[in-house]
């Protein structure tokens, strides 16, 4: 029987994971950042996802933390000084999505639940990557525009949109994310441009606390970001520009199958 009786989790899409599996009883904290499941917003706040409050963790007593070892660097080692145990990651593609899922489960001590859902998560990645093997439209997921960044070889991101059926820019690294010129993006001429922002009949999120209004994230409407220049693109030409919800496709959760089904059967597999 596993001795992990307290959970707080640093990252909003381990907390959703965390729900997913059914492990929702053992989450003691969450940070501001975690929104989903509705329920999670009862959860005692430990601070933001960039900023957690160490004080605050430890006063909750945890067994363990789920982080992010690319942002919590620091923290990670001031929390396993004091002897939590700490479950850190990073996903750079969806195995590496479904490998924390599991881990998850394993140091809670539900693989034999936990295993059966993941499969499912799997096999509907399986089944999307057998539809997505012909036509592919180019595909430009646009997350900032001053300067140019979208995803790279080395993200979770750029896996799931290649496997829900978008031919994306090739790079020369790895990185996680790769700032462009705006030659680069001439040159590939994306069919579909994906942005981050608001899905039709959704609501405008506020903005993050300390989040500009002229930061160049958190992008609303193509207006926000399309300018002269942009008009001899063919996504442009053809009103191909389609806001994503941050929460479903910047996310190594769960909820990142549900967004790259919902890509495929409207932007991408009906080119």
């Amino acid at each position: 029987m596993s001795q992990i009786q307290r959970i707080i989790s640093l990252v909003p899409s381990s907390t959703e994971i965390l729900y997913y599996l059914g492990l929702e009883t053992l989450v003691v904290g969450v940070t501001e950042h975690c929104n989903f499941p509705e329920e999670v917003k009862y959860k005692e706040k430990i601070g933001t996802f960039a900023q957690p409050r160490v004080s605050s963790i430890l006063s909750l007593k945890p067994d363990m933390v789920v982080a992010d070892s690319a942002v919590h660097g620091k923290i990670i080692g001031e929390l396993k000084n004091t002897g939590i145990k700490v479950l850190a990651s990073a996903p750079s593609n969806l195995e590496a999505v479904f490998y924390l899922m599991s881990e998850i489960g394993r140091l809670c001590g539900i693989e034999n639940t936990a295993g059966p859902v993941i499969d499912s998560l799997r096999e509907r990645v399986l089944m999307l990557g057998q539809k997505s093997i012909y036509k592919r439209p180019r595909v430009y997921l646009l997350m900032s525009a001053n300067p140019f960044i979208t995803p790279g070889h080395g993200s979770f991101q750029y896996d799931a949109l290649q496997t829900a059926g978008a031919e994306l820019m090739n790079f020369d690294s790895n990185n996680s994310y790769v700032r462009l010129h705006w030659e680069q993006i001439k040159k590939f001429d994306p069919e579909v441009i994906l942005f981050c922002g608001v899905e039709k009949g959704q609501e405008p999120p506020p903005r993050c606390k300390g989040c500009a209004a002229g930061k160049p994230l958190c992008r609303r409407t193509p207006e926000d970001f399309i300018t002269g220049e942009w008009g001899q693109i063919t996504a442009v030409r053809t009103n191909r520009l389609y806001p994503v919800s941050c929460d479903t496709i910047c996310r190594p959760g769960p909820r990142l199958i549900d967004g790259m089904e919902r890509l495929h059967s409207r932007y991408l597999y009906t080119y």
